[in-house]
């Protein structure tokens, strides 16, 4: 039965259809439709995406609330226009709507290892969960850039620790193996004996990092709220919405300092920005530059390097 309700419900589903069966999560598009669909039936609008219902629908949000929306009745014209010619598209920049890129927080060397401090130092008052499962999540996160959604789909089956090596299942149903360090994989163990100690339970589909149920995953907002904990804790501003360190920068940070370390060794990048963009679960290296900033610890040891080959031509000069 149909969870829509307006004249272009049949339109809304099929689009998400369509969208699920590439490989797209989309719980949070799915909400906005779910509203989409709703202003629609209020509208009693045609069963027709028109220029006039797009339209209305964003003005009724504030500035913040329509880069996102617009973007998603960019999506869905483009895939109803080919069944109905009428239907509006709207362009990138329609009612002046401008999507800013957000600003990338990259946690230096010295604040990421305050951080996996703060994880380890939650305080006791903090349920099991927290103190325990969302410290664990929020470790691996920085310690292997996993993204948030692959971290928290990760089941018990997929962590195997025998071999150090995890099975991924990442963007648009696209599964990778992710080898992870020995000390990690060390703690990784302890941490699941405490879990089993806790829940007394451990079936293979059980969430690897599980909420007080056992059962299934934690919560991305639940998960939220402690690593702003861990960035008070470990002295790391926040800067304010928009503005970080958000959860996913801890995958920025670690493509970074994995860079900074291999740059250190003075290992040919040639050769290892490729692995990166294999183990980012990445399928070139067009999309892991995203992730590669020039931080202040980087920009330290390129200046480092350069003075030590080219010492010869460079002389202080006093001012």
């Amino acid at each position: 039965m149909s969870t829509f309700t307006s004249p272009l419900s049949s339109q809304i589903e099929r689009f998400l259809a369509h969208k699920r069966a590439l490989g797209a999560i989309y719980h949070r598009e799915e909400a906005f439709l779910r509203e989409f669909d709703r202003f629609a039936l209020r509208e009693r609008s045609e069963p027709i995406l028109s220029d006039e219902l797009v339209r209305a629908y964003l003005s009724a949000f504030g500035e913040a609330g329509r880069p996102n929306r617009l973007t998603l009745m960019r999506q869905m014209a483009r895939f109803l226009i080919s069944e109905e010619p009428r239907t509006f598209v709207p362009s990138t920049r329609f009612l002046g709507i401008h999507r800013r890129s957000p600003v990338i927080r990259v946690l230096s060397r010295e604040e990421a290892c305050r951080f996996l401090d703060a994880c380890d130092h939650l305080p006791p008052t903090f349920s099991f969960a927290r103190r325990v499962v969302h410290s664990a999540a929020l470790r691996l996160m920085l310690l292997t850039g996993l993204r948030c959604g692959e971290t928290l789909s990760l089941r018990s089956q997929d962590v195997d620790l025998n071999q150090s090596m995890l099975t991924v299942r990442g963007k648009f149903g696209k599964t990778r193996f992710v080898p992870i360090a020995a000390d990690l994989s060390k703690r990784l163990q302890d941490y699941r004996k405490m879990v089993m100690g806790q829940f007394k339970s451990n079936r293979p589909n059980d969430a690897f990092f599980p909420c007080p149920d056992g059962h299934r995953p934690i919560l991305r907002k639940s998960l939220y709220k402690s690593f702003r904990c861990v960035l008070h804790i470990a002295g790391i501003e926040h800067r304010g919405r928009g503005k970080g360190p958000r959860l996913h920068e801890l995958r920025h940070s670690f493509a970074v300092l994995r860079l900074l370390s291999w740059y250190e060794s003075n290992v040919d990048l040639g050769t290892k920005l490729p692995l990166l963009a294999t183990y980012l679960g990445h399928v070139g290296m067009t999309t892991s530059q995203v992730y590669l900033h020039m931080t202040q610890d980087f920009v330290g040891e390129v200046i480092r390097r350069q003075v030590n080959r080219f010492s010869d031509l460079i002389t202080e000069v006093s001012l």
